[in-house]
């Protein structure tokens, strides 16, 4: 029999790299199960509250919003990037305090030294010795390190037009290879010329980029350079949008 108020043994613990990989896919789940389009019970103002949710900020709807971030994946999506430049901002005042640290003791080293009267000793110079001549052996030619080559790879999205906030499950995943790419992304049909941005997230990665659509024999194209080489396979988000627009978000496997 099971004891249940017993403590779990050490074999029956995850591992950490165990919890991270549970932790990333609840991520995962989290980020694309849970589609939202109509934005359905969603709260007034979310994205002013999910920012204040990111940012470990105290107010009455707290944990009614954390509750809905479990069935929401829009919100959960937003509430992620809030999380990440909270993180972003508070390493940069870490490095800010750890550099003025640096500077004040350096400052307050020269201090005591100039107010101690301490003086510098003259170092004896070196004594030189001339090496007996060896016969030199030719070092091996150094082989630059050749850059992988670029992949042409095409997204046809003609035929795709969804609401805004929704992911387009019903003609299956679109599929993009892993390394670096000259991607051409034909935009779904009636789409507009002028800025976009682009954006592939997903299993702890995420690639963004901005470019300009242009029409080319009636197919609005977006022209992007992109690097998945750190990428998994696995499955992916891509999200489209107009600048000043909502997002277009698409499924996407890498392989």
């Amino acid at each position: 029999m099971v004891d249940s108020t017993s403590k779990p043994s050490k074999d029956d613990s995850l591992s950490p790299k165990e919890e991270r990989e549970m932790r990333e896919t609840l991520r995962d789940i989290f980020a694309t199960d849970f589609p939202n389009p109509e934005r359905r019970e969603c709260p007034e103002n979310a994205e002013a509250k999910l920012k204040a949710l990111a940012w470990l900020r105290r107010f009455p709807e707290a944990q009614q919003i954390i509750s809905h971030l479990g069935s929401c994946s829009p919100c959960y999506q937003e509430h992620e990037e809030f999380v990440r430049q909270r993180k972003s901002r508070q390493t940069l005042y870490r490095l800010a305090a750890v550099a003025v640290l640096v500077v004040g003791v350096g400052f307050w080293a020269s201090w005591r030294f100039l107010t101690s009267g301490g003086t510098i000793l003259p170092q004896p110079a070196p004594i030189v010795q001339t090496p007996q001549s060896q016969p030199q052996t030719p070092e091996p030619p150094v082989q630059e390190k050749q850059p992988p080559e670029v992949q042409v790879a095409v997204l046809d999205l003609t035929k795709r037009g969804v609401a805004r906030g929704e992911s387009n499950n019903s003609q299956g995943d679109l599929v993009l290879p892993i390394g670096r790419l000259k991607l051409s992304i034909y935009l779904p049909i009636g789409s507009e010329e002028g800025a976009y941005e682009v954006r592939i997230a997903g299993r702890g990665h995420s690639l963004k980029a901005k470019c300009q659509a242009a029409v080319r024999d009636h197919i609005t194209v977006l022209t992007v350079g992109a690097d998945t080489s750190a990428f998994e396979a696995g499955r992916y988000v891509l999200a489209i949008r107009q600048v000043g627009w909502g997002w277009y978000r698409y499924p996407l496997k890498m392989k």
